[in-house]
């Protein structure tokens, strides 16, 4: 009896050790946050920041410490409800005909350096996204029948006065962009996904767009720039565009659309587990689909049941030309789901946006179907799941994901800049949510073993010229009479210097138009600001950084 007990134990702890072994193959190496960055404006008496990093990939020869993420369109806030009070009440066309409240309508999305340091997150470099010819988008609407519809207005203010409704609404924009995804090819150029066409836009490394793909591009009214893609993919879910995209090591571009397309119809777009994969051939402009399935339904039936329409993709990352790992996640009630799973398209089946037995793509719903039909999604293995390895929960939008090498991921969320709007009113409450950019390590089985790094031609964006910054230095800090600021650039251009307070108000600013290479050294009379935290924020068009200093008398 005494040796069978001690048999049962040895083998509870060696079972033990093992599933504590198989846990520890993903571990948390460091979770980074950006505390600091520029000043966007005020809205609602509430300052907002640059944030918003809504995707990652790393940046080659920098030991893992600098990546490009992208902005989204800027600060939204739900306004579904907004208006109601506003006189004379249930006036038809006061209440927002687009649930999300445009508080800078002039917002330009953008690519941002950003260098993990410490435990912080720094934006190094901040590039505008720039529609052909160099001015920049917006983060707007489509225009009608290109990404919205004709009820849908751009509501930049709440009102109180019904007749005050047109006076607080923007144009809609042929360039704007509701950036998700980035990823750069070995020419460093940018490709960037995003929700508004939906569309996937190829920009040069001054961030201007050279090729759109749209599934409007077989249009008369298309841009020269657009690229015809699937039409299937202009019935896309409002919001939930193509959210996630990567590149290969051969090249090849591949997005995934966030949630089901509503194809032909929401109500089949609302029960269906397909997602469409997108595959571009940058070099001769060809396409092709494959099917994703998400998770499907989970649990039972009630307010914490995971229903068809609540999965969404985040982000996705190419291990090699035919594996990837994506971010599948869905939250509903107390229940909160966020896994990576590893993918693989070899072997699956190029679908077309025809009818299958009658039905489209999405109408088929399931596995079972797309087999009746001789359809082979992407494979699909669970990696990781975020919330059983540390993630921090209140972390709700996992939507950046980037492989470093074989053992190592990182991972950053999109903070919604800070804000939040539970009652949907376009009144927006500010949230202690910052942008982080989160790293794990990867043993065993969980490394990636077969993970191939796209080559980045050294000609292209990696260079110093396109980081102009060499030097920049603030002392002492903290300051009592002076702040002595010296910085040192690369490149012949106008300086913009500014200081701006803990709230945002503007303090300083100086302009260099006529700057020469070499070291610029600028003073800056302490004595005179009260004690305190400010920023010091230095820029061109093709750099902005943030540096923070303390007034102490």
């Amino acid at each position: 009896m005494e040796k069978k007990f001690t048999q049962h134990v040895c083998t509870l702890a060696l079972l033990m050790f093992i599933g504590l072994s198989a846990k520890s193959q993903i571990t948390l190496l460091q979770d980074y946050k950006n505390n600091t960055s520029a000043v966007i404006g005020v809205y609602q008496n509430i300052t907002y920041r640059e944030a918003g990093f809504s995707a990652l990939t790393p940046i080659p020869n920098t030991n893992g410490k600098e990546f490009w993420t992208v902005s989204d369109r800027g600060v939204n806030i739900d306004c579904a409800n907004a208006n109601a009070s506003a006189t004379p009440v249930g006036t038809v066309g006061c209440l927002p005909s687009y649930d999300k409240m445009f508080a800078f309508p002039n917002f330009a999305p953008k690519i941002h350096r950003i260098k993990i340091n410490g435990d912080s997150v720094q934006i190094l470099q901040t590039i505008t996204m720039k529609r052909p010819g160099g001015a920049t988008a917006t983060g707007l609407m489509n225009p009608t029948g290109l990404g919205s519809t004709s009820i849908e207005v751009i509501s930049t203010a709440t009102v109180s006065n019904c007749a005050n409704f047109l006076a607080n609404t923007a144009a809609k924009d042929i360039w704007g962009i509701d950036s998700e995804g980035i990823a750069v090819d070995n020419n460093g150029n940018f490709w960037i996904s995003e929700e508004g066409g939906p569309t996937i836009w190829k920009l040069n490394p001054n961030g201007e767009v050279t090729k759109r793909y749209t599934p409007y591009g077989h249009l008369s009214n298309a841009q020269s720039q657009d690229v015809a893609i699937d039409t299937s993919f202009k019935y896309r879910k409002n919001n939930r565009g193509f959210e996630c995209l990567s590149i290969a090591p051969n090249g090849k571009v591949y997005a995934i659309i966030q949630s089901p397309l509503l194809y032909p119809t929401q109500t089949v777009g609302d029960a269906t587990q397909v997602h469409r994969m997108i595959e571009i051939d940058p070099a001769t402009n060809t396409t092709k689909m494959f099917a994703y399935l998400n998770d499907g339904i989970i649990g039972t039936s009630g307010g914490n049941q995971i229903r068809l329409r609540d999965w969404k993709l985040g982000d996705m990352f190419a291990i090699n030309n035919n594996e990837f790992l994506v971010i599948e996640a869905a939250a509903r009630g107390t229940t909160d789901i966020k896994k990576i799973y590893k993918i693989n398209i070899t072997g699956a089946t190029p679908v077309t946006s025809g009818l299958y037995g009658g039905l489209t793509l999405e109408a088929l719903a399931t596995a079972s179907a797309l087999t009746n039909n001789s359809i082979v999604p992407v494979t699909k293995t669970l990696f990781m799941d975020l919330l059983a390895n540390s993630w921090p929960s209140a972390l709700d939008k996992a939507e950046g994901l980037a492989i470093l090498n074989d053992s190592t991921i990182a991972i950053c969320n999109d903070n919604d800049f800070g804000q939040t709007c539970p009652l949907a009113n376009g009144i927006a409450i500010t949230t202690t949510n910052v942008s982080h950019v989160i790293t794990y390590g990867l043993k065993g089985s969980n490394k990636l073993s077969n993970f191939q790094a796209i080559n980045i031609n050294p000609v292209g964006i990696q260079t110093n010229a396109f980081n102009p910054l060499k030097t920049f230095n603030v002392n002492p800090n903290p300051a009592n009479q002076s702040i002595n600021i010296s910085f040192d650039l690369n490149e012949d251009a106008v300086v913009t210097l500014k200081l701006t307070d803990l709230t945002g108000k503007n303090i300083l600013t100086q302009e260099v138009q006529n700057y020469n290479k070499g070291e610029n050294n600028y003073v800056i009379s302490a004595n005179l600001l009260d004690n305190g935290i400010y920023f010091i924020e230095l820029s061109t068009n093709q750099m902005h950084t943030v540096k923070k200093v303390v007034i102490a008398h």
